[in-house]
């Protein structure tokens, strides 16, 4: 019953899109047997801090930026994610999550996707996307023992000052939880 046979039926996903590619591939399949691809926006809700939305316009509205953002003057980009707080009331859903889903798969893909693209032929949603996608296909995909190797991963515990709490002492977080808060 929620869509109607008259005007613009519409429906936003907000990550994350799935827990795996086989859920995400399953839940796309699900989406596409009720909507048409262009009913459907997947959303990132990071996108819409303004310091995200500033790196389009300075990337690619400066003309000296543009002329030199790309691999003959930049070495290096390092994209850091830091939070001051804790997960506070989200932790029944942040330990189903955890760093890897909700900060790194989403928000800081987006946030590389931006950086690293070339210029899209226009700005819309699909040659943003078409962009996008074209970085994400040429980053390296790790196997487990190069995981182990080059990521780190971790849980924030107490804090110097008396109202940080540990991970596991946030509320509906279970005392044993294994699950990450840091990722590098």
């Amino acid at each position: 019953g929620l869509m109607s046979d008259t005007g613009y039926n519409r429906l936003m996903v907000e990550k994350p899109f799935g827990t795996s590619y086989k859920t995400a591939e399953e839940l796309q399949n699900q989406l596409e047997s009720g909507f048409s691809d262009d009913q459907i926006f997947r959303i990132d809700h990071y996108l819409g801090k303004e310091m995200v939305q500033n790196i389009p316009a300075v990337r690619f509205g400066n003309p000296i930026l543009d002329a030199t953002w790309n691999k003959n003057y930049i070495k290096n980009v390092q994209v850091t994610l830091a939070e001051q707080l804790g997960v506070e009331e989200r932790a029944g859903y942040y330990n189903t999550a955890g760093a890897l889903l909700d900060m790194i798969q989403n928000h800081a893909f987006q946030i590389v996707g931006w950086l690293a693209m070339e210029k899209p032929s226009s700005f819309s949603d699909t040659d943003i996307r078409a962009a996008k996608n074209t970085v994400f296909s040429k980053l390296k995909m790790y196997d487990e023992r190069e995981v182990v190797a080059n990521f780190v991963r971790g849980q924030y515990g107490r804090g110097r000052e008396v109202w940080q709490k540990s991970y596991t002492e946030e509320p509906d977080v279970p005392a044993d939880s294994k699950n990450d808060t840091y990722v590098a």
